[in-house]
């Protein structure tokens, strides 16, 4: 899951697709808000053609109209299922029953976790015929992550084939986030099929064959900055900071390459209500930003034209 702040503006930001999620929308609205995993699929089948189409279905159909529990999310402890098995068909069958019952669940009550969110989206897309998987792995939810690895896995999304290339997509994060504590839906199309250059920025998988031959560390992945979703979106290239914590007070220098002098630059601080304009140099295409914290800051975002674009943790 995702945790933004007050005074994170969220807007939606549509691509255009071969078949964009607004028309899909159209077919979508007229299904049942309550339905079977196998009744879903078998609906998507009829109403897109295309296994593009299908996929994207499905991940619309999930990402809105499953909310996020955050009670679950806040009360959860790690969880051991134990059983016992004959033999490995047996292990298989009972691990499946599991995944089954997590689907049910989501679907009779119509929220989940991120567990919940992608294994509904795998028994959905088994039933359609594709190939996909559930990774498990890490998440950075603010700053206060940044620098700190965990062991064990918190988070999961889903990879699905779709003519022949493998398609990231993550309906947690696309569904919406938490705003002052409570649930927002707000759906973030950039979840499915977001880029494998950017897939390292805000996903890091425990199984390393999903990333894709990419050398990064899972130490690498957690001491960079955050980078939201609107950053990732744009043509927009981070030069520096590379890494997530300043251990300074003094004047700090983001380079931010391809920002355009047309484009409202802030950054905002721990220490101060507001955000406020920082010194700017434009240099052969790249953005020089100035901006010195106050002693007690030990945060700072940079925000265009409205939106937290990237944010770092100071000592």
């Amino acid at each position: 899951m995702r945790k933004l702040f007050l005074y994170l503006i969220l807007l939606i930001s549509f691509n255009v697709t071969s078949q964009n999620f607004k028309e899909i929308n159209e077919k979508l609205k007229k299904y049942p808000k309550q339905i079977t995993a196998k009744r879903l699929a078998k609906k998507v089948a009829k109403d897109f053609s295309s296994k593009e189409g299908q996929a994207k279905a499905v991940f619309y159909w999930v990402s809105n109209n499953i909310k996020y529990n955050l009670s679950a999310y806040q009360n959860q402890s790690q969880k051991r299922i134990g059983f016992s098995y004959k033999n490995e068909e047996d292990r298989l069958q009972k691990i499946q029953a599991i995944k089954d019952s997590i689907v049910a669940k989501t679907l009779k009550t119509n929220k989940g976790v991120c567990e919940g969110y992608a294994q509904t989206l795998a028994k959905v897309f088994s039933y359609l015929g594709f190939e996909n998987e559930v990774i498990k792995g890490y998440v950075r939810n603010s700053i206060y992550d940044i620098g700190e690895k965990l062991n064990v896995p918190n988070h999961a999304w889903n990879v699905v084939k779709i003519n022949n290339k493998w398609v990231l997509m993550d309906a947690t994060w696309a569904s919406g986030a938490v705003i002052n504590g409570r649930w927002q839906p707000n759906f973030n199309e950039y979840f499915f099929n977001f880029p494998k250059k950017h897939y390292l920025k805000t996903h890091y998988p425990k199984d390393k064959k999903w990333l894709f031959g990419m050398k990064f560390s899972k130490k690498e992945f957690y001491d960079q900055p955050i980078y939201s979703s609107d950053f990732l979106k744009t043509n927009l290239e981070l030069l520096g900071p590379l890494k997530g914590i300043i251990k300074t007070k003094n004047t700090v220098l983001l380079k931010v390459k391809n920002l355009s002098s047309f484009q409202t630059v802030l950054c905002g601080l721990s220490s101060y209500r507001f955000a406020k304009k920082p010194s700017l140099i434009y240099k052969n295409d790249v953005g020089y930003i100035k901006i010195t914290p106050t002693k007690n800051c030990n945060k700072l975002f940079l925000v265009v034209d409205g939106k937290i674009y990237i944010e770092y943790k100071l000592i």
